[in-house]
């Protein structure tokens, strides 16, 4: 059964549990209220007649009783003293309980059957005159009371199905309308999996209720598959790009070394292979490190004290940059959780891209200090500079702003997409701010 109904089904049913509850309650209630008025009525009459009381003679029962109110009196032997003439020849029915009541002094009120359905209300008191002692029977019909509980009953049943009939037409409707963003969700999905279009939406635009967070949380995340397919089609096609050139170079010279060569041709090409081996190393390597960063959040994140890797790589680099000044600005003793090795290399990457776009005789400057509740470490230098139109792009894997120079310096375009991947995976981020011709700031900020 569709999940509609259900829900169609289940409000139908509490419903009509709510009306059946509700009527019974009113129904009691009614029943309690004449019953209630009967008795009260009958109160007065039966005071009425002991108000009138002679003990030396019976009293005029006639002046009292009315339609629907009887009197009559009995002595203890159950025989009928006096009756109201309204009674004719029928007599008021005996409840040997209710008798036995009142003549132990008891003033009861009782529903007694009369036969054929029909029912008296009866109320027994003491009557006492000279030479014996009576009980007064006053009795009023609940026919009225009875025809009334039926209509109420009758009421409460057809409201019942009238309330079920209509939840089951109307509610199905509402409960199919509030679930159509669900059904559109149902079909996006559906369409997407026979298809590998992953622009579908669902595209709701209604209330931001259950249902409409739903519709919106599917929507992003077919919004997030959708980058990262696309992201994992370029990488694809910017790794084989990256690796065919290597391994053309390679087998080109593979396919020389197999002729005649001078010695110094011979070692030409092997010079080219070494290179062009060492480049697919690196570019392995660095693929292997994003696929290692892509995997998901840190396991074993470890305190790292990021001054002692900033000494360690300003060390390392020194003897690779030359004639250019590797200057050591603010150093503060901060202290990070996570990866070591990680954090090493997005510290060696941003001081090998400084060295690669820096000029002989510039200077580049390595700072570390808190700001705003956050380590801040700063890599900057004064070299070519990045164009505006570059710097949303730098970031991004296998990007190079000059494809000829960055081939020269060795570069392929995965350093600073893993500085930004280590800092995102770290809770961190790197911003970069650069003016052509005057150098580059890149500025990596990571939890303390």
């Amino acid at each position: 059964m569709p999940i509609r109904w259900r829900l169609t089904l289940w409000f139908a049913l509490i419903l009509c549990g709510i009306l059946g509850l509700s009527g019974t309650i009113l129904y009691l209630l009614v029943q309690r209220d004449l019953t209630n008025q009967i008795d009260d009525n009958l109160s007065l009459y039966s005071a009425q007649v002991h108000g009138t009381l002679n003990p030396s003679s019976l009293p005029p029962i006639n002046e009292f009783a009315s339609p629907g109110v009887y009197i009559q009196l009995i002595d203890r032997d159950g025989n009928v003293v006096v009756k109201s003439d309204n009674l004719g020849e029928q007599e008021l029915p005996v409840n040997p309980s209710l008798i036995a009541r009142g003549f132990a002094g008891s003033v009861d009120i009782q529903t007694v059957s009369a036969g054929h359905d029909a029912k008296l209300r009866v109320m027994v008191s003491l009557l006492y005159l000279q030479d014996q002692t009576l009980l007064l029977e006053v009795a009023q019909s609940t026919s009225y009371i009875d025809s009334t509980l039926i209509q109420i009953r009758w009421g409460i049943v057809v409201s019942v199905l009238v309330a079920l009939s209509l939840t089951t037409i109307l509610g199905g409707g509402v409960v199919r309308r509030a679930l159509l963003p669900v059904r559109r969700i149902t079909q996006t999905a559906e369409s997407i999996e026979t298809s590998p279009d992953l622009s579908q939406r669902v595209g709701y635009r209604g209330p931001m209720d259950e249902i409409g967070h739903l519709a919106a949380t599917f929507d992003d995340m077919i919004e997030r598959l959708d980058r990262a397919f696309k992201s994992q089609q370029e990488f694809v096609a910017d790794a084989s790009h990256e690796l065919r050139t290597p391994l053309t170079v390679i087998r080109g010279n593979l396919d020389l070394l197999k002729r005649n060569l001078s010695e110094a041709d011979r070692k030409e090409s092997l010079r080219a292979l070494e290179s062009e081996t060492a480049r697919m190393v690196k570019i392995v390597n660095d693929l292997l490190l994003l696929a290692e960063v892509d995997s998901g959040p840190l396991l074993e994140p470890e305190p790292v004290k990021l001054k002692e890797i900033l000494e360690e790589e300003s060390a390392r680099i020194r003897p690779l940059a030359g004639t250019r000044k590797i200057i050591i600005g603010r150093q503060e003793n901060l202290v990070t959780r996570g990866n070591p090795q990680q954090l090493k290399r997005l510290v060696g990457n941003l001081l090998d891209n400084a060295v690669k776009y820096t000029s002989e005789d510039n200077d580049i400057t390595l700072s570390l200090f808190r700001e705003d509740g956050w380590a801040c470490l700063k890599v900057s230098d004064t070299g070519i500079g990045i164009a505006p139109q570059h710097l949303p792009h730098i970031f991004d894997r296998f990007y190079r702003v000059n494809q000829i120079r960055s081939r020269i310096r060795g570069g392929v375009g995965l350093g600073l997409a893993l500085v930004r991947e280590i800092a995102g995976r770290h809770g961190g981020r790197v911003t970069v701010t650069s003016e052509p011709g005057k150098g580059s700031t890149f500025t990596v900020r990571l939890r303390i």
